[in-house]
């Protein structure tokens, strides 16, 4: 599987880019009209070493490469390719439509409305995609907690979020709600083991939740 590609930005289409990398070899890569625009005000090395995440749909008959410039909009487009009745160029579609943020803001806020009014999406659409993705796709938390807290919510606190989400509990309140504990009990909580840190944070996280 093709990762990334490393290389520069030879032409920039309304959907579709082309990159060469350093060996020579020149590829065309499917994008959404999004990543185009920031693709098209790439000027100087930023241009010539353009690194663009990727995701390769190998069919018998041919093979196309999608590429994204960060992780975010590859995560939404992985999301929702397995939407049943959505393929990549139709995601492509959608996501050149919309603002990845703002796409996942109105899975949050169940908006059908907006949703039924982006391209690629009707109202039936709309519904599988809150249907299937509401609960799965989930926006990093603001940044107003420290970056210590925030890095060990999504690394040592993981299998907290899936026991409090396993009990019924909305995952983005989860992660929401041990974020806040994590700032406001700082202090309480420096120098205590892992364990002593998760039971506090489980019982008052069950508190908060309601």
């Amino acid at each position: 599987m093709i990762h990334a590609i490393i290389g520069e930005v030879l032409h920039v289409g309304a959907q579709d880019v082309v990159m060469r990398t350093t060996s020579g070899i020149e590829f065309i890569i499917t994008i959404s009209s999004q990543t185009a625009s920031k693709l098209s005000h790439l000027h100087g090395d930023a241009r010539r070493q353009m690194r663009l995440l990727c995701w390769l749909q190998h069919r018998d008959e041919s093979m196309t490469l999608y590429g994204f410039t960060d992780d975010e909009e590859r995560m939404l487009f992985l999301e929702l390719i397995k939407v049943n009745g959505i393929g990549p160029r139709q995601a492509m579609k959608i996501l050149s439509g919309v603002q990845v943020r703002t796409f996942i803001k109105a899975l949050d806020d169940n908006d059908l409305a907006f949703l039924a009014t982006l391209p690629g999406i009707g109202p039936k659409t709309s519904q599988k995609i809150v249907l299937a993705l509401r609960d799965t796709v989930i926006l990093e938390m603001p940044r107003t907690s420290t970056k210590e807290n925030l890095g060990a919510l999504d690394k040592r606190y993981n299998d907290l979020v899936v026991a409090l989400s396993d009990m019924g509990y909305d995952k983005r309140q989860v992660i929401g709600t041990l974020t806040e504990l994590l700032e406001e009990h700082k202090e309480l909580l420096r120098g205590k083991s892992l364990h002593e840190t998760e039971e506090f944070l489980f019982r008052n996280a069950i508190i908060r939740l309601g």
